[in-house]
């Protein structure tokens, strides 16, 4: 027995750092009283995260959001404001951030801050997404301004915010202690110049933060609100939300006085970092997902157009990484796609986007190409960098890749029709022996058609009797006679003839049809199996090839095999199972179960193409194989 250990603790680490990160998520939610929702318009589905069910005073089992049933929490002011926020139809803003009262579900009002924006598709509205905030203890804070300053200065101090007070005329501004406090400051520090203290603002943020006030300043606004980061003493930055009112003007409507607070967001801000992170990015190899890549797509589109360049879709996959995954485990194969990432990466410009599309596929967007021609450069660096050996739990691994290739606007000007294309340049390199790259093509389209065509057509074969099985003999070399011989399945198309193993076999297997197509090639092979002992050899045996994914079929026939061979008088020995090596690398405990019941009923097994693969004469002697085929 040998036994391999591989040391995982980086892995381990990762995934628990990952956890404490989940949770400090959810508690830093429910702290800054913050949750997130999502739209889907085109299923019209509403999702919210467990911050919202707590703002809302429900949770999963209590409630459903629906648009129907969230209408009901809106007060019918609210609604107005959500209703004229989005009048436009297929075409609304791209972001909104409004404050409206609500009720909960059990009747309570409370206040809500909702930021977020709309997601677009092929220039249609398919999602919105926002943070909402519990701001009703604010409200209620701000509600105290209008029936004493005084009292108002003192709520507001007591919720930990920051109060201002501004002299339009004289730029001179006061700033509560709760307010020099929030930035590490004293009242020495700062010389209460607003001008002075706009400079303590991010650079990338001032210009809105002073455009939101010049437009409430000038009557433009009801209220002035803004977000932005105000750098603090000890050099770090804090986001803060800073609302505002001119609640004093002149006789010609000069503004003269206005107020307002600095509410810290940082928490807020730093888990719609995290939210937005979690729903782009890849968790395992941190690369952007495929939302982000689509994202990122369109973008580079509209840079096309505007440019007049060019951009490649590259659709990756590994080769052969099933194999590896469950010879060595996920956790194993898990390392494998994370080197995979980061050899793929080096091969592009920092211009380029690799993303992750979900278990071993990768993407490319290779941008900014004003001609194809460095295209395939980073093609053969991706395969030569891919094939070179991974080690793994102290083991060399090797696997390769297949790429498929399409170039907008070359190929195609829509997304949909770009993403698909690559997929099918790709299904055509995996065809043609992997570790290669193929562009689309017009032809490839068309074989895509005639593979739907015979997908079609095989659902029609099978009940009308269009198969045929023929046999080729198995010759005993020092006898000169035949006493086996391996079924082999054809299709006789009644418009193209005989149609090839090679063209419809891969469609079958992709298609699913390959499980009944299969149970009738053994019925076939079972009558002639008897027919051929009864009148040329007693013990002549017929090989039947029994597809993986057969193997992978719920109700697995074997049982009814053998009652077959029964009710023809025949025993397990007449039929001998064909299969690969690459299902003997499935550790599955299925497959194991399948073939161990096989060798019990009698059915011998025989391995094609021994050596082309994963060879190991330790398969033979664990699966008790009878035959091999080199």
């Amino acid at each position: 027995m040998v036994r391999t250990f591989a040391d995982v603790s980086d892995y381990v680490q990762a995934e628990a750092a990952r956890e404490r990160a989940n949770q400090l998520l959810l508690a830093t939610q429910e702290i800054a009283q913050v949750g997130g929702w999502e739209i889907d318009l085109q299923a019209r589905r509403v999702t919210w995260t467990e911050g919202v069910y707590r703002i809302f005073d429900t949770s999963p089992a209590q409630f459903t959001p629906t648009l129907e049933s969230t209408r009901a929490l809106f007060t019918d002011a609210a609604w107005q404001v959500v209703s004229t926020s989005y009048q436009g139809g297929d075409n609304p803003p791209e972001q909104h951030c409004f404050e409206i009262e609500m009720l909960t579900v059990t009747g309570r009002p409370i206040w809500v801050l909702s930021k977020g924006h709309t997601t677009w598709r092929n220039g249609k509205a398919v999602a919105r997404t926002a943070i909402v905030q519990d701001t009703t203890e604010r409200k209620r804070s701000e509600a105290a301004l209008h029936d004493s300053e005084a009292r108002w200065k003192l709520a507001l101090e007591s919720t930990g915010d920051g109060l201002w007070d501004l002299n339009v005329q004289t730029g001179e501004e006061y700033l509560s202690p709760n307010l020099l406090q929030m930035y590490g400051y004293t009242p020495s520090d700062v010389s209460h110049v607003m001008d002075d203290l706009d400079r303590l603002t991010h650079p990338q943020d001032r210009a809105q933060m002073l455009q939101d006030r010049r437009d409430h300043l000038g009557g433009l606004t009801p209220t002035y609100v803004n977000e932005h980061r105000v750098q603090c003493k000890d050099g770090s930055w804090k986001w803060i939300l800073s609302r505002g009112m001119v609640i004093s003007r002149d006789e010609q409507g000069k503004p003269l006085r206005m107020i307002g607070t600095h509410t810290d967001i940082t928490q807020r801000k730093s888990a719609e970092a995290l939210i937005w992170a979690q729903a782009h990015f890849d968790p395992l190899t941190d690369l952007p997902n495929r939302r982000m890549l689509r994202e990122r797509l369109e973008q580079e589109q509209k840079k096309c157009r505007r440019d007049g360049a060019h951009l490649a879709v590259l659709f990756i996959d590994l080769d052969r990484f099933k194999e590896v995954n469950d010879t060595l485990g996920h956790d194993q194969g898990d390392l494998l796609l994370v080197e995979a990432a980061k050899r793929i990466s080096s091969c592009v410009r920092e211009v380029d986007t690799v993303a992750r599309m979900g278990g071993d596929e990768f993407t490319v967007l290779v941008t900014e190409l004003h001609t194809t021609d460095p295209i395939e450069g980073i093609l053969r660096k991706i395969l030569r960098a891919l094939s070179s050996a991974f080690v793994l739990a102290n083991e060399q691994v090797y696997v390769s890749a297949s790429i498929g290739v399409t170039v907008y606007p070359d190929d195609a000007s829509e997304i949909d029709d770009l993403l698909r294309q690559a997929d099918q340049a790709l299904y055509v390199a995996k065809n043609a022996g992997r570790n290669r790259y193929r562009f689309f093509t017009p032809a490839l389209q068309e074989a895509t058609q005639r593979r739907a065509q015979i997908t079609h057509d095989l659902r029609l074969a099978l009940a009308e009797q269009q198969f045929r099985v023929f046999y080729q003999p198995i010759v005993e070399l020092a006898s000169g006679v035949v006493s086996k011989a391996e079924a082999l399945v054809r299709w006789q198309h009644p418009e193209r003839g005989l149609v090839s193993p090679l063209e419809f076999i891969p469609v079958a297997e992709s298609s699913g049809m390959i499980v009944p197509l299969g149970e009738w090639v053994f019925q076939q092979a079972a009558n002639q199996a008897r027919h051929w002992r009864e009148t040329l050899h007693p013990h002549f045996q017929i090989s039947v090839n029994k597809s993986p994914v057969q193997f992978e079929n719920p109700n697995p026939a074997e049982l009814q095999w053998i009652d077959q061979l029964k009710a023809l008088g025949l025993d397990g020995a007449s039929i001998v199972v064909e299969i690969t090596e690459g299902l003997l690398l499935s550790t599955s405990d299925g497959v194991v179960e399948q073939l161990l019941r096989l060798r019990d009923d009698g059915i011998q097994v025989s391995l094609d193409d021994f050596g082309t693969g994963y060879s190991s004469l330790a398969y033979l002697q664990k699966f008790d194989i009878d035959y091999i085929k080199i």
